[in-house]
């Protein structure tokens, strides 16, 4: 950036010698002479030249703002584990686990409690079950 700024005062420098110089070289009908207006047309290309240099500077410096910018946000806490959709109510695992656990293990708990599904649920495994016992003790 300071050297965006010294670009920026040599060109304002220049720019006042640049007018001093037509002031003081004009003759009397205000027209230069052909050595003075080549020396004017130098000086002008002079502070073109540096508008130029500092367009570039300017353009060098937003490109590495941005390149150095980060691409991500840093990672600053430990990451959750756990399910980010979890359920509730029936639709929970812990509900689903413990209805299974009781089914599976022939529990007595009040039907009052239980959903139409789980009655079904109920009765089909009651009779899986049952036929299972059938077939093992009709043997071969």
């Amino acid at each position: 950036m300071s050297k965006i700024n010294e670009l920026r005062a040599q060109r304002a420098k220049t720019w006042e010698q640049t007018k001093a110089f037509l002031d003081s070289h004009r003759n009397e009908k205000g027209i230069l002479s052909a050595e003075d207006t080549q020396t004017y047309e130098r000086m002008e290309q002079e502070i073109v030249d540096l508008g130029r240099e500092i367009e570039r500077q300017e353009k060098m410096d937003a490109m590495e703002r941005e390149l150095a910018a980060p691409t991500a946000a840093p990672i600053t806490v430990k990451p959750d584990n756990k399910k980010k959709d979890e359920k509730t109510g029936r639709a929970s695992d812990s509900y689903n686990r413990a209805f299974w656990d009781q089914v599976r293990a022939r529990m007595v708990f009040p039907m009052k409690y239980v959903t139409h599904f789980q009655r079904v649920s109920i009765q089909k495994v009651d009779i899986l079950y049952q036929m299972s016992l059938k077939d093992s003790c009709s043997g071969p």
